[in-house]
């Protein structure tokens, strides 16, 4: 039996590094996110999007019937800070509307609900 080659071993370890590194970052933003108090801004609703989730586990894309949805929204707060960017749920998706105002709730970078203001 042949050794592999040595350029094969290396790359398994690059891509073990990668996938380490991002585990990791993802449960420290977690844990950053769960330790964070919950904070409320006025804001408006600037845009949102709707786009397939990519799944990796499949080659062929073309026969994927029933897709999983991802969905994002861009608030801009009233205070005139930056823009942010939440990742929701569909529920929450379907009841915000471009250029509503009302109270958004945030924990860290994790979107807890908007509520238009009447």
């Amino acid at each position: 039996m042949s050794k592999p080659p040595l350029i094969f071993l290396i790359v398994l370890a690059i891509i073990a590094v990668l996938a380490t590194r991002q585990f990791i970052k993802q449960r420290r933003e977690s844990a950053v996110n769960d330790a964070s108090p919950i904070r409320s801004l006025t804001v408006e609703v600037k845009t949102k999007r709707e786009f397939p989730s990519p799944n990796r586990r499949s080659r062929q894309r073309e026969e994927i019937v029933a897709e999983d949805m991802k969905y994002e929204a861009w608030f801009h707060p009233l205070n005139g800070a930056s823009d942010i960017k939440a990742t929701i749920n569909a529920s929450d998706y379907d009841k915000i509307d471009k250029g509503t105002k009302g109270e958004l709730k945030m924990q860290g970078t994790r979107f807890v609900s908007f509520t238009p203001t009447q």
